[in-house]
């Protein structure tokens, strides 16, 4: 999900902060300077990423292990077994994960039209 924000708008100590205290029953830490990352459970997760004048959450792993466990599977299997899996197991509950921090996230800091 990506949306409109006024630029230079926002902060990620203030969206961690906000997150942190809408979603209690989440994680949220930063990886490196401009990388957030909200963790539901061990394989399920979302990518908050500012941009100047956008806000970026994206569905995915939410640790690194995660990430090249499943990059692993790719490599050795091929595409076709781990998109399958990928989309029967993950997908879902990614995607609803996303939805529900970015409609939070754009009700919060999103340009009215």
């Amino acid at each position: 999900m990506k949306f409109e924000i006024t630029p230079n708008s926002v902060d990620y100590a203030a969206i961690q902060e906000k997150l942190k205290a809408k979603f209690p029953d989440y994680e949220f830490n930063m990886r490196g300077k401009q990388y957030l990352v909200c963790k539901k459970t061990g394989s399920v997760g979302a990518n908050i990423v500012i941009r100047k004048s956008k806000v970026m959450v994206v569905g995915n792993f939410p640790t690194m292990g995660g990430q090249m466990l499943f990059i692993l599977s790719v490599v050795l299997l091929g595409f076709l077994i781990p998109l399958i899996v990928y989309f029967a197991a993950f997908h879902t509950k990614m995607k609803a994960l996303e939805k529900e921090v970015g409609a939070y996230l754009q009700e919060e800091y999103g340009v009215k039209a």
